[in-house]
């Protein structure tokens, strides 16, 4: 990753990653640029906004110009920065049932000094919602797993289907973090076999490198758990994280 991120297409960029602030407290914010404003994916901290800002301003994208930013769930790494933005008159949208998480985020990272609308979520969205930002039509996709509430993004950016899937599948095949009360397998799996059936080009993580082929990591995915492997001695799903296992389906 360079510096400042990367122009991924000629109006699609990364302007934040894991490890640009905190080892582990950062994820991808992808920003497509339309002729009437931006669209963010997914927002940061509170403390990578300050990098955000400087990384966009790189590639001359003004933090005024943020329209809409579009939240893929509801952890600290990829909406807890959300406040910021608003304070600039951005609005941001996420699945109904996450809202009141988020808020309650904005809220600590911000204090209660601030205007309380800079820590309410302008609108909620569900599967299979269409909506028009910034020149892009947005399909709204529900794929839960990773938590509850989680959405995934299938937009055309510069002519190609973009598919952002925030941390429901690591670029190795495997789940992101499992430690998460919502945490469930049997959602995983669900998602990954419906999103074999969506056509798109380049798969966006929550904090992998964008791939070309997308789908071939969804299958990877699924054969790894109807081998076994994701049960078989060695599997990180086996380690427990924050004194729990895996929750059950």
């Amino acid at each position: 990753m360079e510096s400042f991120g990367q122009q991924l297409l000629p109006s699609l960029y990364v302007v934040s990653w894991l490890g640009m602030t905190t080892p582990r407290l950062d994820c991808h914010v992808y920003v497509l640029r339309g002729s009437d404003g931006l669209l963010l994916v997914d927002c940061g901290t509170p403390w990578g906004y300050p990098r955000i800002v400087e990384n966009m301003a790189h590639w001359g994208l003004r933090i005024e110009d943020v329209r809409t930013i579009l939240l893929t769930h509801a952890h600290v790494d990829h909406v807890s920065g959300g406040g910021l933005f608003k304070r600039h008159g951005a609005e941001i949208l996420c699945h109904r049932e996450i809202a009141s998480a988020v808020e309650c985020q904005w809220e600590t990272a911000l204090g209660k000094d601030g205007d309380p609308t800079s820590w309410r979520i302008d609108g909620t969205l569900g599967d299979g919602d269409r909506i028009g930002r910034c020149d892009f039509a947005v399909e709204v996709l529900a794929t839960p797993g990773h938590t509850r509430g989680c959405l995934s993004f299938l937009i055309a950016v510069d002519g190609q289907r973009c598919l952002f899937t925030g941390d429901l599948i690591m670029s190795n095949a495997w789940p992101g973090w499992h430690g998460d009360p919502g945490y469930c397998e049997a959602d995983i799996v669900a998602s990954l076999r419906r999103l074999c059936g969506v056509g798109f080009r380049h798969l966006c993580h929550g904090h992998d490198a964008l791939l070309e082929d997308g789908g071939a990591l969804f299958h990877k995915a699924l054969a790894a758990y109807d081998s076994g492997a994701w049960d078989a001695p060695g599997s990180p799903l086996r380690v427990p994280v924050g004194g729990r296992h895996r929750a059950a389906p």
